[in-house]
């Protein structure tokens, strides 16, 4: 396989396409990782991406493409076996949708750490008005994907299948527990069970995270939301 799949290891959105890996059983991509300890972002990715950001997947014949969710698509179409999207028009709108969810979730995680973590003090704004509008939304789209995951029996978010939507939400919770300490909020039964189940596969080990990043990335305000009642 000649296509080359660009990374962070540990990274949020890079997360997504390392799970599936694992989960599809693809291991002969080729992989290069960058780390933070030349500083961020190294040359060849801002050659590589207008917005220096990863993952990026280079196909066979040179195309590059740069957004995560894409990249699950289109390795979904040229590898159909196992299937993680879903076998019928109905199944694959449900996984859709949910991963539509998880991704605002992602978003919303993401403008939280931006505008609230000591991690990015000093390199933008921070606004803890932000954080807190962000951190309500991030909780917000958990509970609705938890109330979804609920209208579909089944071992897995969209039922008795691992999907891409899986994928997806096991890199955003695991981002957001094991870097920055926030775990799920309280009430979201569904998906507690889904995330003690799904943490204990092979594909979601978890990632070695920068020590220097751990010591300040731990301690988001609005970490413990109220419970819902």
């Amino acid at each position: 396989m000649n296509m080359t799949l660009y990374e962070l290891e540990w990274g949020l959105y890079p997360r997504r396409v390392g799970i599936y890996l694992a989960e599809k059983g693809i291991t002969d991509m080729g992989r290069i990782a960058f780390d933070l300890s030349a500083g961020w972002p190294p040359p060849e990715l801002e050659r590589l991406s207008p917005l220096a950001t990863v993952p990026i997947l280079r196909t066979e014949d040179g195309t590059l493409i740069r957004s995560s969710i894409a990249i699950l698509e289109y390795l979904e179409e040229r590898f159909p076996s196992p299937d993680m999207l879903g076998a019928t028009p109905e199944l694959r709108a449900r996984t859709r949708e949910l991963v539509a969810v998880v991704d605002e979730a992602a978003l919303q995680f993401g403008i939280w750490c931006h505008k609230g973590s000591p991690a990015f003090a000093g390199r933008e704004e921070q606004s803890r008005e932000a954080a807190t509008i962000a951190a309500d939304a991030y909780y917000g789209r958990l509970r609705l994907l938890d109330t979804l995951a609920s209208e579909t029996p089944g071992t897995f978010l969209a039922g008795e299948e691992v999907t891409i939507a899986d994928c997806i939400a096991m890199a955003t919770l695991q981002f957001a527990e094991k870097l920055y300490g926030v775990p799920l909020p309280e009430g979201c039964a569904v998906l507690h069970d889904w995330y003690e189940m799904f943490s204990k596969r092979p594909s979601a080990a978890a990632p070695s995270y920068p020590k220097p990043l751990l010591a300040v990335a731990q301690g988001l305000p609005n970490a413990c939301p109220p419970t819902l009642l």
